[in-house]
């Protein structure tokens, strides 16, 4: 076995609803659809970890708090642990990718102008950012050091479940690894899903991608 990080995206907000960009902290709240995803993800992943043992994690923004605790409570129940027993470890700098000039804004524009960011962002394009928004540079700076961070602390018999960010995930996942741009920029990652990734003792773009959403890799 060797350690794996789970990148998991927070449940459905009331922002998603309305189609906001909505990406500077603390942001909207889960629905009540987005609290029965975050509590059966939990459920899934007790499954998936299997006899590891688990820490979870998760970005400072409202709802990935609110998805960490609920998917935590329901891993519990489901591995038969004393209830608060899995802590919750709140951590900067793995929020949302900054949207800028287009923050909570749910016009064709403003979703074009995320399309155009996420197709500079999956192909290295260090400067590719929204209007007023994060450059790729911005976010890797931020948030691989805590991915590094974590990684050096894995053990082969831990997984680390960090609640995150659809596109942050995506975006940091595929430099992490080293997936095909295409199919990080193409690859939608829903509600309360998944990327795990090993990094097997080595650097940060040669961790190796077991899984993209519902896809075993």
């Amino acid at each position: 076995m060797t350690g794996r990080i789970i990148l998991l995206r927070h449940g459905q907000t009331h922002s998603n609803v309305s189609r906001l960009l909505d990406t500077r902290p603390p942001g909207a709240e889960l629905t009540d659809l987005g609290r029965n995803q975050a509590t059966e993800v939990g459920r899934e992943l007790a499954g998936f970890v299997g006899e590891r043992e688990v820490d979870f994690k998760c970005s400072i923004a409202l709802r990935a708090q609110q998805t960490a605790t609920l998917a935590a409570r329901a891993f519990e129940q489901e591995r038969n642990l004393p209830r608060f027993s899995i802590p919750i470890d709140v951590i900067p700098n793995v929020q949302e990718i900054f949207a800028g000039d287009w923050e909570l804004d749910a016009s064709e524009a403003a979703h074009r102008s995320h399309d155009t960011a996420m197709r500079g962002w999956c192909y290295g394009d260090s400067q590719a950012a929204m209007e007023g928004g994060e450059r790729l540079q911005d976010v890797l700076s931020r948030f691989q050091p805590a991915l590094e961070e974590i990684a050096a602390q894995l053990a082969d018999d831990r997984d680390v479940i960090l609640v995150s960010h659809g596109a942050a995930i995506r975006v940091v996942t595929k430099h992490a690894t080293g997936a095909d741009a295409d199919f990080a920029y193409t690859g939608y990652m829903p509600n309360c899903r998944f990327t795990v990734m090993e990094p097997r003792g080595k650097k940060f773009g040669e961790w190796t991608l077991t899984r993209w959403a519902d896809i075993e890799l």
